[in-house]
């Protein structure tokens, strides 16, 4: 038996958690019988504690988690002036640039190549047909 499983079966054993056929197993075992008095040894070398908790050690510790509990995250109080004067530095900084006239004119080159055509149109059919069979339900459709 590999050592690992035998200390394990052990450990399982000293805590009467194991099953009925492990334990015929480990009984069959010769190395079994060293490591039990190994464990035996190990487990009469430990004294015993006579300590007891504290009478309040289990209300300090539930205080001390409701106080890391607390949320760092702002009351809406806070929040809904912060994210109004956002939403009005927004408007204003996308009507300035949209009155903006610009000194360069914008020019626009012609190519001489369509970026639509027929067989990017043929592509796109078949990346749909294919995101549809993937998903399974043709009702869900992925934007892309």
């Amino acid at each position: 038996m590999k050592t690992k499983k035998l200390e394990k079966w052990l450990l399982l054993e000293q805590s009467g958690e194991l099953s009925p056929r492990h334990q015929r197993l480990l009984d069959a075992c010769p190395e079994a019988q060293a490591g039990r008095e190994e464990l035996n040894a190990l487990c009469a070398s430990i004294p015993e504690s006579g300590a007891e908790p504290s009478p309040w050690a289990a209300t300090k510790i539930a205080a001390r988690l409701r106080k890391e509990r607390r949320s760092i995250l702002l009351p809406s109080r806070v929040w809904k002036p912060i994210l109004a004067m956002a939403a009005c530095l927004t408007l204003l900084v996308s009507t300035l640039d949209f009155n903006q006239t610009s000194s360069t004119p914008v020019t626009v080159m012609k190519s001489g190549m369509d970026v639509w055509n027929e067989q990017f149109e043929e592509d796109l059919i078949e990346l749909e047909s294919l995101i549809l069979a993937i998903s399974g339900d043709p009702i869900d459709i992925m934007e892309m």
